[in-house]
């Protein structure tokens, strides 16, 4: 006997679909044998069962734990709101569009050169020529001085020095709009940001290793002074990229170690997205929101301890109680050494502010100044003559 002819004699009578389809009611029973407790998972499914089941009154309430946390879940969009598309390295063809996707992948590839040279060529030769023009102004100016220079000229009538003049005026119009054009161009390449050592060799590494572009057209990365970054940087960006560097030297460790694929970091300091841009392994793509994220507790650690240690030193130095309840008298020396945990300090604080931001000269002075007083008060509070 086959197994269809013994399904056939010990079909089970389902009751009937509420859409009189057998796919939906082959589909409601499976849903519902799956929640029945079974002894076997070969017995033969009674109707009754599906009836059984399908009773609001049997069904098992949700415990607490489950009431409490289901009013947080949220219900997942679906992958049409999800997905997302990336331009890939590898699908770029090689040359100008795979150089440009490589440049697009991160704000800090995108290194251009400035043409500093031909900016200044252009200038020049429009001053050379606006030059020429205004000594021709003055010429007619001039010729028309007669003996009485004091007297005001009024023209009623268009004479030929009045043509002439309003013929070199309109050139002169011309060219200083494209003078100045240009020269307030060139005063806001002047404010971008020359790219860092890092990024810079990141991308004559890529040059070097990839070769996308022949080596005469390769002359623009090689030209270093003239090169500026179209990034405007983080406020932190040259701990930020030593701190890259780190995690890609821990990341290498660990691989080597352990023989892993990818670095355990990297996963965590890289996004999905950065991920699905390129699968070349040299190539290490870092998410600056996790990276600034992760600076900023740097910093917040380096702060609490540029403002604890040098306050719990100097109260060890300058405390009027000891161990034993008495009250010595502070010396001298005590109050010496104090004063050089405050410089030492102040001068570590410095250099803080320093590397980890990019501060001005006088936020600077002025941070140093107030971290400095608040040290030079605690000192007077715990060496006064009424302490």
């Amino acid at each position: 006997m086959t197994g269809d002819t013994f399904l056939d004699e010990k079909r089970v009578q389902t009751p009937a679909s509420p859409t009189n389809t057998d796919t939906t009611l082959r589909g409601d029973a499976f849903i519902e044998i799956g929640e029945v407790h079974a002894q076997n998972a070969s017995d033969e499914v009674r109707p009754s069962s599906f009836a059984e089941a399908t009773q609001p009154g049997d069904e098992k309430p949700p415990g607490f734990l489950r009431r409490v946390t289901g009013s947080f879940k949220t219900t997942p969009d679906p992958v049409l709101v999800t997905e997302t598309k990336t331009r890939t390295l590898e699908n770029a063809p090689n040359g100008f569009p795979r150089l440009a996707a490589f440049q697009a992948s991160d704000s800090n590839f995108g290194l251009y050169r400035s043409y500093s040279y031909l900016h200044s060529r252009i200038l020049l030769d429009y001053q050379s020529e606006i030059t020429e023009l205004e000594e021709k102004l003055d010429q007619i100016d001039w010729d028309e001085v007669d003996d009485d220079e004091d007297r005001p000229r009024f023209r009623a009538e268009a004479d030929e020095n009045t043509e002439a003049r309003r013929t070199i005026l309109r050139e002169i119009k011309t060219k200083l709009m494209e003078y100045d054009e240009v020269l307030i161009n060139v005063r806001r390449l002047e404010a971008f940001q020359r790219p860092s050592e890092r990024d810079y060799r990141s991308v004559r590494r890529y040059h070097n290793n990839t070769k996308p572009l022949m080596d005469g057209e390769m002359e623009s990365i090689r030209c270093k002074e003239d090169v500026v970054s179209i990034s405007t940087g983080r406020e932190r960006a040259a701990f930020d990229g030593g701190v890259e560097t780190l995690i890609g030297q821990v990341d290498s460790t660990l691989k080597k170690i352990f023989n892993l694929k990818q670095g355990p970091l990297l996963r965590y300091f890289r996004t999905p997205e950065l991920a699905a841009k390129t699968e070349n392994t040299d190539i290490s793509l870092y998410s600056a929101t996790r990276i600034d994220k992760m600076v900023n507790i740097f910093i917040t650690f380096v702060i609490f301890i540029l403002l604890v240690i040098p306050i719990v030193t100097m109260y060890h130095l300058t405390s009027t109680i000891d161990l034993n309840g008495n009250t010595p008298a502070v010396t001298s020396r005590n109050t010496f050494n104090a004063v050089g945990v405050l410089i030492v300090f102040t001068l570590l604080f410095s250099a803080a502010m320093s590397v980890l931001t990019k501060a001005a000269r006088h936020e600077m002075f002025a941070a140093s100044a107030a971290y400095c007083a608040i040290l030079v008060v605690f000192i007077g509070n715990f060496t006064g003559p009424n302490n």
